[in-house]
C-alpha cells in the first residue's frame, strides 16, 4: 500500500502539537487510539488522511468513506486550557494605570507636547513569583519611563502564581489613542 506524501504544513502542525504539549504523551484510551480505517495508530506513524484534514484539503486517503459527524475517533479534541494569565495582566495594568497617568502628567508639566510609549515587562518565574520588572522599549523621556517602572514595582501582583514562567508586557502610550 502506498502512502501519500506529507505536506510541510502537516508536518509543522504535528511538530507544533507534539512540542506544545511538552513531556511524554499520555497513553491514549482504546476508543481514541483507532484510526478511521479501524487500525491502530501510534505517535511514530502518521495517517495521511488525518494530515489532509489538518491541512484543510478535504481530500483524504479514505475519501470514499467519510467519518460520521459525531465520530470521536476522527479527530480527538483536546480542550484548550483556560488562560488565567491574561486577566491577571489586565487587572494589574488597571490597578497601576492611575499612577502611570501621574508619571505622564509630571512629565507633561516640563514638556506640554509630551507623547510616546513605554513598554514594560514583568517576568514571572516558574514558581509564580515576580522575577523582574523592566523597561523593554521607550519613546518617552527617561524620567517618565523610570517613574512608570517604579509604579509597576510598587503595584502588587497577588495572582502572579497563575502565570508561572510567563512574561506580562504592559504597553503604555500617552496621550491615549482614541
Amino acid at each position: 500500500m502506498r502512502r501519500a506524501p506529507l505536506s510541510v504544513t502537516g508536518l509543522c502542525s504535528l511538530a507544533a502539537f507534539a512540542l506544545g504539549c511538552g513531556g511524554s504523551p499520555a497513553p491514549l484510551s482504546p476508543d481514541t487510539n483507532a484510526t478511521k480505517d479501524g487500525g491502530a495508530e501510534s505517535f511514530a506513524e502518521v495517517n495521511p488522511a488525518d494530515v489532509a484534514e489538518l491541512d484543510g484539503g478535504g481530500a483524504s486517503a479514505n475519501a470514499s468513506t467519510p467519518a460520521p459527524a459525531g465520530d470521536s475517533t476522527a479527530a480527538p479534541s483536546t480542550p484548550a486550557p483556560a488562560d488565567e494569565c491574561t486577566p491577571v495582566g489586565v487587572d494589574f495594568e488597571k490597578r497601576a494605570r492611575p499612577k502611570l497617568k501621574d508619571c505622564y502628567a509630571t512629565g507633561k508639566k516640563k514638556d506640554p507636547n509630551l507623547q510616546g510609549t513605554v513598554k514594560l515587562t514583568v517576568d514571572i518565574d516558574t514558581l509564580g513569583k515576580i522575577k523582574s520588572i523592566k523597561i523593554v522599549e521607550k519613546t518617552l523621556p527617561e524620567p517618565v519611563a523610570q517613574c512608570m517602572l517604579k509604579v509597576l514595582k510598587a503595584t502588587p501582583l497577588p495572582d502572579a502564581n497563575k502565570c508561572p514562567g510567563k512574561s506580562l508586557t504592559i504597553p503604555v502610550t500617552f496621550p491615549t489613542p482614541r
